[in-house]
């Protein structure tokens, strides 16, 4: 069990008060979902329950990226690394009401991405940790471009939250796809809700109303 007490305190403007994680047990490539009183993407996919997700780069300090979509000044913006604290999903929120860490599941051997041409069994095999770096180098290499609702599982060229996080994964290592293929919402989008129902993840830490779930 996770002990508050021992936890350090990542702040977020969400009532006043502290989601405490464990702090030594972040890892890069991690990605947070979290769900608000009220969203933007509430507004337009109503049926979602969750509503923003982020990968974890970069641990001392804490950084993630996000793309936002509508930020706080009513601005649209896509992919950006930013200080925990210094987010629009997290640190800057208000009215947050759930965030699940989750960590990626990695099935059997960890092969890279390659052209179609080349069968699995030939493509490299990699390490756990350098699939991590590569899905957030992935990302990193999207930072500055166009956030866009309209985005499907193809585009490569603009992004919503959950998009960003099943694209750097799914280009970068053979068969992550970070998303839940038996449900009927299952198509040309990625939720957050579908991050958290994949197969391909597992939550690891859950906090909600102040209170520590493992």
């Amino acid at each position: 069990m996770i002990n508050p007490e021992e936890t350090p305190l990542f702040p977020t403007d969400s009532e006043k008060i502290n989601i405490e994680i464990p702090k030594n047990e972040l890892k890069v490539g991690d990605f947070l979902v979290s769900r608000y009183v009220s969203s933007a993407w509430a507004r337009y996919l109503p049926w979602e329950e969750w509503h923003h997700a982020a990968l974890i780069s970069q641990i001392e300090p804490l950084k993630i990226i996000e793309a936002v979509g509508e930020n706080a000044a009513g601005q649209f913006s896509g992919p950006a690394e930013v200080d925990f604290q210094d987010s629009v999903g997290f640190g800057l929120a208000t009215g947050i009401r759930e965030v699940k860490w989750l960590r990626p599941i990695f099935s059997g051997t960890i092969r890279e991405m390659a052209p179609s041409n080349i069968p699995r069994k030939k493509r490299q095999v990699i390490t756990e940790d350098e699939a991590r770096k590569r899905a957030v180098e992935y990302a990193r290499q999207q930072l500055g471009e166009p956030y866009s609702l309209l985005a499907t599982k193809w585009s490569e060229d603009k992004w919503y939250c959950s998009l960003l996080v099943y694209k750097s994964y799914s280009r970068t290592v053979t068969g992550m796809y970070l998303e839940d293929y038996d449900d009927l919402r299952a198509g040309f989008f990625v939720t957050p809700e579908d991050l958290i129902d994949s197969p391909r993840s597992k939550v690891y830490f859950t906090w909600k109303y102040g209170s520590y779930h493992v």
